[in-house]
């Protein structure tokens, strides 16, 4: 049926393959993408709303939330520890608050490139120009504004990969 000079070539045509030879399975795969994820950590009072915060910021191969914290020591603690590209800290934390978490890290050198989001209940303008002030990089409303903070996490994560 195939005669004597059949030889089983994979598809592959012959001008694109000058030598005859027949390529190795997995020898056309596309490059992987080598970059790091987004390390993100969540400070949130509330176990709920970190927990749906996790869900809806994670994206796998691309953001990782690295850790939660419900209390302001216990987040600059762990923030520590992981070194996360990303904090998305709440104002009312169960004990401390977002401010104090804020100064920390920005008196902590080896967290200067660490990027602080608050997120809060309180919209005041003048609570968002002292986070602001403080060092936090941007500040968003809990309920109102998720879009925008899943938008920025994704432009973070694009630029960082």
């Amino acid at each position: 049926m195939f005669g004597s000079g059949w030889r089983p070539t994979m598809g592959v045509r012959k001008e694109s393959n000058p030598r005859g030879k027949v390529p190795r399975y997995g020898s056309a795969r596309p490059a992987m993408s080598t970059a790091l994820p987004l390390k993100v950590f969540i400070a949130e009072d509330s176990a709920a709303v970190a927990e749906m915060l996790a869900e809806l910021v994670a994206q796998p191969g691309r953001v990782n939330v690295v850790g939660t914290a419900e209390s302001g020591d216990a987040a600059v603690e762990s923030i520590r520890r992981t070194r996360p590209d990303v904090v998305v800290l709440d104002l009312q934390l169960k004990t401390g608050s977002g401010t104090d978490v804020i100064r920390s890290l920005r008196a902590d050198a080896a967290l200067a490139g660490t990027r602080i989001i608050v997120i809060s209940n309180h919209v005041a303008p003048h609570m968002k120009a002292g986070c602001l002030e403080l060092g936090a990089d941007d500040y968003f409303d809990k309920v109102k504004e998720l879009p925008a903070l899943l938008a920025r996490l994704t432009e973070f994560a694009s630029a960082k990969g």
